[in-house]
């Protein structure tokens, strides 16, 4: 699997919770988030979704060849 680092801006008191829950369970802050997120999620959804992004992936390389998503995205993150 492929990570993707963010940044994510929290109020105060959830980052604080979050926080307090990491040092109980002795876990990063991220890993509790991970696991928030998906939570109830199943293999057989998370195949599901990678299939329809690759299948997207795939027509959007058709229809617009050249097109590098990725740098696209990359750039357009640091652009004001």
């Amino acid at each position: 699997m492929n990570w993707i680092t963010t940044n994510l801006r929290l109020p105060e008191d959830l980052y604080i919770e979050l926080k307090m829950e990491a040092a109980q369970e002795r876990k990063s802050v991220a890993a509790i988030i991970r696991n928030r997120l998906f939570v109830g999620r199943t293999r057989l959804e998370k195949d599901k979704l990678l299939k329809r992004l690759d299948s997207f992936g795939k027509k959007l390389a058709k229809n617009h060849p050249g097109l590098n998503l990725s740098k696209t995205v990359i750039d357009t993150r640091y652009e004001r």
